[in-house]
């Protein structure tokens, strides 16, 4: 009588994912470079015009929110893998357009848009949401930190972007050559990330660990609201809302942090001394990667919504100090925004997990990520007629950051009547 064999199949060991995740991450974060390839791109365009020249910026963001939605839908139902793969090949693709676009140095702007922008930004779209819903599948136990470790690359990844676009891109003429390699760089990364992330087993549990108890009338772990149940809850669009004011202020001090620098002090202008705006962009990239980590972690002891109070508190204060003109206010306070805005990406994705469910996570969190491109267009299209409106001075951009930092605090009163979600 042949015997049925009782033994589980052997799991990949589950660290292996998140260091997957982390690589993949690790290259899309080269996005948060841009404004170090600001002025080439103004330069290949031929304008002096702030909002020109974070148009391609703005529009990456735009498409990375856009179509994390198809890809959430799509991880969903055919896993992470394929899906990163594909977004891996398309950010590659655009990119080296891109580059290859500049390569005269001179043209429009609107063909670094299609290219750096939309195609670009929708590789990044299709892979972002995949490490994130795939980590979280093997960490329910650990949802906040491994959350916070999944996106720490995203973080980390202008590190070495920062040094790769400061040395290369000096002007219009070696901006093409420049982001040929910065694709094939990002590309080639993400693609080694991908092939190696899977979902879990259905029903997967780690070893001795149970899901914690509900709380009455809370979503708990193991309930799962579909896409179409969550849109109709008011936890959705409160935490849509904050996610826009809170993210707009980390955004925009990536997207003009180098500028805003040069402006502060002559010193940081002189080309020569580039590499102290290129060491203190790293400690930045840093704070945004050990952000995301910290905020994620703590949410895990304390709470996401309690979290997300004292990250926006932070945060706004933190901008309204950087909006004060002096170099020590800008690389200080500059880092402590680097820092809260790192929190964001990992506490929205947490807390959508932990308010609506694993099972559905990928288009449910791609919806609220739609937050994230709405704050990138929405910055870039009050830069420009603030910045400019004074004449690109000081005073143009320290209106510009106490503004955000308003919305911030916007954030935190939303903060106080947001609560987890309850079926009727």
């Amino acid at each position: 009588m042949t015997q049925v064999s009782t033994e589980q199949p052997k799991l990949m060991n589950r660290w292996i994912i998140v260091i997957a995740a982390v690589v993949v991450q690790f290259a899309l974060g080269a996005i948060y470079s841009y404004s170090f390839i600001k002025k080439p791109m103004m330069a290949f365009a031929g304008t002096a015009d702030d909002t020109t020249g974070l148009l391609p910026f703005a529009f990456a963001l735009l498409f990375f929110a856009i179509l994390m939605i198809p890809a959430g839908r799509l991880q969903d139902k055919k896993g992470p893998k394929l899906v990163a793969i594909t977004g891996s090949l398309v950010l590659l693709a655009g990119v080296v357009l891109a580059g290859i676009l500049a390569l005269p140095a001179s043209g429009s702007i609107w063909g670094m848009v299609a290219t750096f922008g939309m195609i670009g930004g929708s590789g990044i779209g299709l892979v972002y949401v995949c490490p994130i819903a795939c980590a979280t599948k093997w960490f329910p136990d650990k949802i906040g930190l491994i959350n916070g470790l999944a996106v720490a690359g995203f973080g980390a990844g202008s590190i070495l972007f920062n040094f790769v676009y400061s040395y290369m891109a000096l002007d219009a003429a070696t901006l093409g050559p420049t982001l040929i390699f910065a694709g094939l760089l990002m590309g080639g990364m993400s693609l080694g990330g991908a092939i190696i992330l899977q979902n879990p087993p259905a029903g997967y549990k780690p070893a001795g660990w149970e899901p914690p108890a509900p709380k009455p009338g809370t979503a708990q772990l193991s309930e799962n609201w579909e896409t179409k149940d969550m849109v109709k809850t008011k936890t959705f669009y409160l935490l849509w809302a904050m996610y826009v004011m809170s993210a707009i202020c980390g955004l925009m001090v990536i997207g003009n942090f180098v500028p805003y620098g040069k402006k502060v002090d002559t010193f940081l202008a002189d080309p020569i001394n580039a590499y102290v705006i290129v060491l203190i962009a790293a400690v930045a990239g840093v704070c945004n990667a050990v952000g995301r980590i910290f905020w994620g972690k703590l949410s895990d002891k304390i709470g996401r919504l309690r979290t997300m109070t004292i990250l926006f508190v932070v945060q706004a204060a933190a901008m309204m100090v950087f909006a004060i003109p002096t170099v020590y206010t800008w690389a200080i306070f500059g880092n402590l925004v680097y820092f809260c805005f790192g929190g964001n990406l990992a506490l929205f994705p947490a807390t959508t997990r932990s308010f609506f469910g694993a099972k559905y996570m990928g288009l449910n969190y791609a919806l609220v990520f739609t937050a994230y491109g709405t704050a990138g267009i929405l910055g870039a299209l009050l830069a420009g007629p603030v910045i400019n409106a004074l004449g690109g001075t000081l005073v143009g951009y320290t209106i510009y950051f106490v503004v955000f930092g308003c919305m911030s605090l916007a954030s935190l009163v939303l903060s106080f009547i947001t609560k987890a979600p309850a079926r009727k």
